[in-house]
C-alpha cells in the first residue's frame, strides 16, 4: 500500500467515527431530554445553544436540572449529553437551535 492510500483511508475512518460518535451523542441528547423538553412537554424546550458551554456545565455540576436525572440518564449517557450541550452550545462554532422536534 502506498503512504497516500495508507492515509487516506486513516482519515476517512476517523471522519466516519467522528460523525458516529455525533449522531449518537444527538441521539440520546433527543431520546432522554426529549421526551419532556420537547413544545408541550413537562417543561420548558430546550436546545444546546440557550447557553454558553461553560453555563452547561455549572447548571448539571450545581444541580441546578429541578428534575431527578439518574432515574432516566445513567452517567455515561449524561457525559454524551454534556458533551453534546458544550459542543452545540451558544458559544461554540456549531450552535444548535433547534434539537428537539417539536
Amino acid at each position: 500500500m502506498s503512504f497516500k492510500l495508507i492515509c487516506t483511508t486513516v482519515l476517512l475512518t476517523l471522519a466516519l467515527s467522528i460523525s458516529a460518535w455525533a449522531g449518537g451523542a444527538e441521539a440520546i441528547f433527543v431520546e432522554k431530554c426529549g421526551s419532556c423538553h420537547a413544545k408541550g412537554g413537562e417543561t420548558a424546550p430546550v436546545n444546546p445553544a440557550d447557553k454558553a458551554g461553560l453555563v452547561w456545565k455549572k447548571y448539571f455540576k450545581r444541580g441546578r436540572h429541578p428534575g431527578n436525572l439518574s432515574a432516566h440518564v445513567n452517567d455515561a449517557e449524561m457525559a454524551e449529553i454534556m458533551s453534546y450541550l458544550q459542543d452545540h452550545a451558544a458559544d461554540s462554532d456549531h450552535p444548535v437551535a433547534a434539537a428537539i422536534p417539536k
